[in-house]
């Protein structure tokens, strides 16, 4: 397959078994291997039919991690770009059907800030696969998880935010100390922390995970996402962490054998006066005041609505419900917001399979097209697209809303909100986007947004966008008002202009570009050496911080070679970056423990940051600077960074 790299070796990771549990009656043991062996052409097939199909990302890589089956195959999981390479890891088949049994997944927690409509920037805390680097995977919402009925499941829960967290596995059966209530079940996980969720799948089904610490904040922050059990059948072979939500490529099999799609769908709600805190404040300690003693959240005003974390008309790009007539579709739906959800869908009656996770009995089974869910509860509907005049109503462009009607503005200002359409495949372009019987481009103006254009074409009133507000006219139709002032020019600017406009607010990956720009080159033959230490984590923080490196300022000669070493005490990542100097310098990895590197310093005075590139750690405290030789103002340089990541 084009891109692939070789195959890795396979390791063995071991599980320990849950408290009060030992090895079930008749599993044994599967020993790992070092090579495909004679499954290899199974691999192949399999990276072959999942391929881009599952990522829709170029190019695609895969990662075989861990565990192999009982013919000794390799279980494969697609990579997630920018995580970790054991951000999922699969273990043994103990029950020698074909699929892994135990499957362990890192999280972290990390501060994205993501664009939900045309130029409303948003912040949210997100828990994200572990990454790597300088762009995290992160996402809001965070990523769904997906195990098999009787699966070992180890969530590692590295805590690499500035408040503490925990995940409550909503829903699932699990022991007590399992259930993630910070002071009841457990201690929150503090900055800096790691804590291991370790229970057996039980019940197939769609149910929920979320942050328990201070819920009525963190919860509408962003930590909430879908978690899906799926029935135990052989060779059950699919990815078990979806960044995001929205359409579900890899059917299970229990899934494949009754439905032809299926699709997650989040729904949330926010105050974005709530999400804006964290970006107006630096101090830890400020925007604890702010939001959980300051901000009311009994006087909440939600005026965001999003559908897998975006609002119209971005959900038509993200979660377009793309059909075929003649076919059955799973619609997994959770209400991950604070408000009762009345979801409506135009032309088609769904049948309502399960609430919270169980089947409902097909006696009691209904017929809707109104479906009421309520705060962080679950429904699975049966979308038939069959033109029977009783399930559907035939092929076309059909929206699907809340009918709560402020829920499809985006801040008062409609269409908006969650807002999505039920696409048959002959009413989609060529460019996957709808067919509609209107342009939709004025909605991806940000000025629509901001209430500077009219929701209505101003020649229906006889007027011109110029004219707008400037009272009634007394001129008959056809005629311009003597009085009126004259048109201002047509507003100039391309789209890419605007988004440049030093008012609309910088995005995660727009402000990690900014930060790491050249300036400085290393020199080609280094005259020098020196050692240096830098220690960096939570027990170097100072007052109004949560991380920090212990070091501030570091001298260095000019054209030195100088080998760095890092000491993280903590459980997470930390990583201690020179983002101006060419080649740039990189070095990260997850604690505890120390790992070493080299860079060659400029051959001119020049005054270089270092920083620690996991999102929010640099504003906390991980900063200084490098002065080399006498110090001074750093020149940007025109050139393309070369990395250097270690």
């Amino acid at each position: 397959m084009p891109g692939m790299g070789p195959a890795l070796a396979v390791i063995q990771p071991r599980f320990n078994c849950l408290p009060g549990e030992g090895p079930s009656p008749g599993t044994r043991e599967i020993k790992g291997q070092t090579s495909l062996g004679k499954g290899a052409m199974r691999v192949r097939r399999l990276a072959m039919r999942l391929g881009a199909s599952l990522l829709g990302l170029a190019p695609l890589y895969f990662l075989l991690l861990s565990g192999t089956s009982a013919a000794g195959t390799p279980f494969l999981e697609p990579a997630i770009p920018g995580a970790a390479k054991d951000a999922v890891v699969l273990g043994r088949d103990l029950d020698d059907d074909g699929d892994p049994d135990e499957v362990t997944i890192n999280l972290e927690v990390i501060e994205v800030k993501e664009e939900v409509y045309p130029g409303k920037v948003v912040a949210f805390w997100v828990f994200a696969p572990e990454g790597k680097g300088m762009v995290s995977p992160a996402r809001f919402p965070s990523p769904t998880i997906r195990v098999e009925e009787g699966d070992r499941i180890k969530i590692n829960l590295r805590n690499t935010h500035y408040f503490p967290h925990t995940i409550h596995p909503h829903g699932t059966i699990h022991p007590n100390a399992m259930d993630g209530v910070p002071d009841i079940t457990q201690a929150a996980v503090k900055p800096g922390e790691n804590f291991a969720y370790e229970f057996v799948a039980k019940t197939p089904g769609t149910f929920f995970y979320h942050c328990h610490v201070q819920p009525d904040v963190h919860v509408l922050m962003g930590l909430q996402g879908m978690f899906i059990i799926e029935p135990n059948r052989p060779n059950n072979i699919f990815r078990h962490l979806i960044v995001g939500a929205g359409e579900i490529k890899d059917l299970a099999k229990a899934q494949a054998e009754q439905y032809d799609r299926e699709y997650s769908l989040v729904y949330t709600d926010i105050d974005d006066r709530l999400n804006a805190m964290p970006t107006q404040y630096k101090d830890p300690r400020q925007i604890e005041k702010k939001m959980h003693r300051e901000y009311d959240s009994t006087k909440r005003q939600p005026n965001i609505f999003m559908l897998n974390g975006r609002s119209f008309p971005f959900t038509l790009r993200d979660t377009l419900i793309k059909v075929k007539p003649n076919e059955r579709i799973k619609l997994r739906i959770l209400n991950a917001g604070a408000r009762t959800v009345s979801l409506h869908t135009h032309g088609h009656h769904p049948i309502l399979t399960h609430v919270d996770g169980y089947p409902v009995p097909e006696a009691a089974r209904i017929t809707r097209d109104v479906f009421t869910i309520s705060a962080a509860q679950r429904i699975d509907l049966e979308l038939r697209t069959t033109q029977d005049n009783i399930y559907a109503s035939g092929p076309g462009v059909w929206i699907m809303h809340d009918h709560t009607e402020q829920a499809v503005t985006n801040k008062g200002i409609s269409p908006g909100g969650d807002i999505t359409i039920i696409a048959y495949e002959d009413f989609i372009d060529a460019g996957g986007f709808p067919k509609t019987a209107v342009s939709l481009e004025r909605f991806f103006d940000p000025e629509y947004y901001k209430g500077k254009i009219p929701v209505f074409d101003p020649s229906i009133f006889n007027s011109t966008l110029a004219d707008y507000e400037k009272g009634w006219s007394k001129a008959k139709p056809g005629e311009r008002d003597s009085k009126a002032e004259p048109a201002a020019p047509a507003r100039g600017g391309s789209h890419l202009e605007r988004e440049r406009s030093p008012t609309r607010q910088q995005t995660s990956l727009e402000e990690a570009l900014e930060r790491n720009k050249l300036v400085a080159r290393s020199c080609e033959k280094p005259r020098g050496f020196r050692r240096i230490t830098i220690k960096g984590g939570t027990k170097f923080a100072r007052e109004g911080q949560v991380f920090a490196f212990d070091r501030r300022e570091i001298r260095v000669g000019k054209c030195e070679e100088v080998e760095v070493t890092l000491e993280n005490p903590d459980s997470i990542r930390h990583a201690v970056k020179i983002p101006g100097v060419n080649p740039m310098f990189n070095l990260e990895f997850r604690g505890p423990g120390e790992r070493t590197a080299r860079f060659v310093t400029p051959d001119e005075d020049v005054t270089l940051a270092f920083t620690c590139n996991v999102p929010k750690h640099e504003g906390l405290g991980m900063e200084g600077v490098f002065i080399v030789g006498k110090g001074g103002e750093p020149k940007v340089e025109p050139v393309a960074a070369v990395g250097r990541g270690f």
